[in-house]
């Protein structure tokens, strides 16, 4: 249990010269926080891989591929529709506002935002546009048009996406909350590579004369656990000998905390249909039948992203008349596909506007 000292008894405390401890036991260690913050440098990394696997063409003004993609990371699913009183094409997260059909496919659903409220309360202060956007109501399609489209069908259709192929449920967990765990086990590897690097032979109990000598030690690290997440090395044990191991085997090479981590982000990669070393990668020259085998199917991961993409493309023109498109980015197939002498993607501007797609 941790001593607690009450505010009115600080100076004798202070008196006493315990103050560094006292704060080491509370935590004020910028050690504490190095597994927080790699976790965030992964996120950010995690994301980047996410909206930039594909590459979008011939957007509506508005839209981006990579606010498109950002939706599809954060919430899953979005809908693409059009207001036609305000000109303009949006793809929001939605919710069911109706029934489903017979395959459990919604029938009705309303646009939500993105990063907001999804209802607004009786007190709530919603912008304007979004207050009237998340009151409208569209009727999804699930294949392409192949009606007379009629101009009224813009302001009556939509188009969903889902970020991978639904399973049971019509909601789709997003791609965030499934690499969080992953990479929250990658963010442990580096502390405890450099725990390992700064004392070699593991995680040691240093002998103190009694329970209110062990903050003078390390009060902060209440289980091994911690100690190594924070890279400190001692952590105090009540007991007749120096130095008491903790860990009972001899601690790993930092490398093998490295191989650790790069089998990870192998496998972080592998869910999103990207090429990687494989699970689990030899520390020798690995052969390229090896190499093959490693990757495994990624392909047709990748591949179950980019059908649902280039068939909401397809459904999106038959209600619109808007010819955008969705491809596999150059810089994951390492293809020059635009001929352009560069594997890089380019964004280009949009072409025909609505009125003009529309005519006939």
């Amino acid at each position: 249990m941790k001593p607690n000292i009450p505010i009115q008894n600080i100076n004798p405390a202070l008196q006493a010269q315990i103050d560094r401890a006292f704060q080491l036991y509370h935590g004020a260690n910028d050690k504490d926080a190095l597994k927080p913050n790699i976790k965030k440098v992964l996120r950010v990394m995690d994301e980047q891989t996410a909206i930039n696997r594909y590459t979008w063409s011939n957007l509506p003004n508005g839209l981006t591929g990579q606010m498109i993609e950002r939706i599809l990371y954060y919430n899953g699913q979005g809908m693409f529709f059009y207001v036609p009183e305000l000109k303009q094409f949006y793809f929001l997260p939605y919710a069911l506002d109706g029934s489903i059909d017979i395959y459990g496919r919604y029938t009705s659903v309303k646009p939500l935002p993105f990063n907001g409220s999804t209802e607004a309360k009786k007190d709530d202060k919603m912008h304007p546009l979004a207050k009237y956007i998340t009151e409208l109501s569209r009727e999804p399609i699930y294949d392409i048009y192949m009606n007379e489209l009629k101009p009224s069908d813009l302001g009556k259709y939509c188009v969903l996406l889902s970020d991978y192929s639904k399973q049971r449920s019509q909601t789709t967990i997003p791609r965030q909350q499934l690499n969080d765990p992953i990479l929250d086990v990658m963010a442990d590897c580096i502390p405890f590579m450099r725990t390992a690097l700064l004392s070699g032979t593991g995680v040691l109990g240093m002998r103190v004369g009694d329970e209110s000598e062990a903050p003078l030690v390390d009060l902060a690290s209440e289980s091994i656990d911690d100690a190594a997440l924070t890279s400190k090395k001692y952590i105090p044990i009540v007991g007749s000998l120096d130095f008491q191991e903790l860990t009972g085997a001899a601690v790993s090479k930092s490398e093998e905390y490295l191989l650790a981590l790069q089998s990870l982000d192998n496998f972080r990669l592998s869910t999103y249909g990207l090429d990687n070393g494989g699970l689990f990668q030899k520390k020798s020259h690995v052969l390229e039948a090896e190499q093959e085998m490693n990757q495994g199917c990624v392909g047709l991961i990748n591949q179950d992203g980019l059908t649902l993409r280039q068939h909401a493309c397809l459904m999106f023109y038959s209600i619109t008349g808007w010819p955008m498109w969705c491809e596999v980015s150059e810089n994951v197939i390492s293809m020059d596909t635009d001929m352009n002498g560069v594997v890089e993607d380019t964004q280009e501007p949009s072409e025909a506007p609505v009125e003009e797609s529309n005519e006939g």
